[in-house]
């Protein structure tokens, strides 16, 4: 995961940053424009986040694209030897997630995707919600907003096709996000990387503070994230 700008200090009356988003994305949004025109902070954050898209597609350019394509054509099918599996290094990261690393059980405690968390998904100049059965890419960047009755406390986490967890909302936190009542949208996107297969997003809610350090360690091990009060929600799309 790369994760994009923070959010400076704004006031109440600034517009959500998926909206600035979606004007850093070149969208016709003509009220937020008004206000961007008008805001330092906003103005400094759409033009970090345009500078941020800039880079990222220059650093990938079509050439390698192709250059990759070819070079999976041209990779031989897999074969038995031995009694072992071999396949290409292209595969080594979907085989190793079937072999390997333990499932994500679910729990009492996990709710059904829609009732906790809605995420954004920017995908070149086009933001969108993610819904079940979207399929993600390298380089798709996500936003996420919880929903709830009353103030708490929240992040999100992810785990990736290897089993590697990370904290993205708040990228890298190591105490849960403050939370009003109602909706918000969590400090920090991520852009996603290279690696292949499941992404499993999960979002933890509670009405007081709660340890992350030991919610990284369950999702790490394969086991169902619970603390003390917590509302926990999964989300999982494929990455081919």
């Amino acid at each position: 995961m790369t994760p994009l700008p923070s959010l400076p200090a704004r006031s109440a009356s600034c517009p959500p940053a998926v909206e600035l988003e979606r004007v850093s994305a070149g969208e016709d949004v003509p009220a937020v424009s008004a206000h961007v025109s008008t805001c330092e902070a906003c103005r400094t954050y759409v033009e970090r986040l345009t500078h941020e898209s800039t880079a990222f597609v220059s650093a990938r350019p079509a050439e390698r694209f192709l250059s990759q394509l070819e070079t999976r054509a041209t990779t031989p099918a897999p074969k038995r030897s031995r009694g072992l599996l071999v396949v290409s290094l292209a595969s080594v990261a979907a085989l190793l997630l079937v072999l390997l690393l333990p499932r994500i059980p679910s729990g009492p405690a996990v709710l059904f995707k829609g009732s906790l968390v809605s995420i954004s998904l920017k995908r070149g100049d086009q933001v969108t919600a993610l819904r079940d059965g979207d399929v993600l890419r390298e380089g798709d960047a996500l936003r996420f907003s919880v929903k709830s009755e009353r103030a708490g406390h929240a992040l999100v986490l992810n785990r990736d096709g290897q089993g590697k967890v990370t904290v993205v909302a708040p990228f890298n936190a190591r105490a849960p996000q403050g939370v009003p009542e109602g909706t918000t949208v969590l400090d920090d996107s991520a852009v996603l990387d290279a690696t292949r297969g499941k992404e499993t997003f999960v979002t933890v809610f509670a009405p007081t503070p709660f340890d992350v350090a030991s919610v990284v360690k369950q999702l790490e091990a394969g086991q169902p994230v619970t603390c003390t009060g917590c509302v926990v929600e999964v989300s999982t799309f494929d990455k081919p």
